[in-house]
């Protein structure tokens, strides 16, 4: 488990929303989502801690918080979170041995997401839930439903090729 950590970002769709982020997260990296805005990113974060009305003219905010230690910001993250598309990742774990399905510990390809308000893993599907996502090698499908199966639930979705 050496070096598992957990990444998260999420956007900020009102005033209020990027105040309570930036309040959570004094650390994080807070700026417009739009690249070609001129507002830096110290700015976002100055007017977002005054509570400045300006900060409504760069919205939507997006909070990027990269390689914490696990437990770190998850509790925070989800208080904070408003309706603006997401996730947090879980990352550089190894998946256990499951021998009862004759599965050996795997060291690569072992990635959980919590895709925030969305149902697909980049965000582009806005929904009002979030959606998990297991990551694994190709093949390796009853390694994704063994954790789903710990928490008494199943995949619903069909394997996806992707990251």
């Amino acid at each position: 488990m050496d070096g598992f950590h957990v990444s998260a970002s999420v956007q900020a769709l009102t005033a209020a929303e990027a105040q309570r982020m930036v309040a959570a997260f004094p650390d994080g990296v807070v700026g417009s989502a739009d690249p070609s805005s001129a507002v830096s990113n110290d700015e976002v974060r100055a007017m977002a801690v005054a509570g400045d009305p300006r900060v409504a003219e760069v919205l939507p905010v997006e909070l990027h918080l990269e390689d914490r230690p696990v437990g770190s910001i998850e509790e925070a993250f989800f208080e904070v979170v408003g309706a603006g598309t997401g996730s947090i990742d879980w990352d550089w774990f190894h998946w256990p041995a499951v021998p009862e399905l004759g599965l050996e510990a795997r060291h690569k390809d072992a990635h959980l997401q919590v895709a925030v308000n969305s149902l697909d893993v980049c965000g582009d599907v806005h929904a009002a839930v979030h959606t998990v996502f297991l990551h694994f090698r190709s093949g390796d499908e009853d390694r994704a439903e063994w954790p789903a199966q710990q928490v008494g639930l199943r995949p619903v979705g069909p394997v996806e090729l992707g990251y």
